[in-house]
């Protein structure tokens, strides 16, 4: 698959995660690659708090491949996708630092 398209099919799931998390405080989400090209998506909640409860949660990983294949990104992506989540107030917390 060209880059350009999985990095458009990368990108239309975004927002479908985004709505279907935002009842645990998800507010935003990105992607990166890593270093070896892999995607890492990047989870935005508003507080530490909700940053945590979220990390505990064993259903979100999941939830989040599922929306990825759901939109087309190749199966071998989703299954060695990493997940981070991070949060405003964290961020805003190291940058004051």
């Amino acid at each position: 698959m060209a880059p350009d398209a999985f990095d458009k099919q990368l990108e239309a799931a975004l927002v479908p995660m985004v709505a279907s998390l935002g009842g645990s405080g998800v507010e935003s989400a990105h992607w990166l690659p890593d270093r070896d090209g892999h995607p890492v998506v990047w989870l935005r909640t508003r507080t530490r708090a909700e940053r945590e409860q979220l990390e505990r949660q064993s259903w979100v990983l999941p939830q989040v491949q599922i929306i990825m294949t759901r939109l087309g990104v190749p199966h071998d992506s989703v299954w060695g996708l990493r997940l981070e989540v991070t949060s405003t107030e964290d961020e805003e917390r190291l940058l004051t630092e």
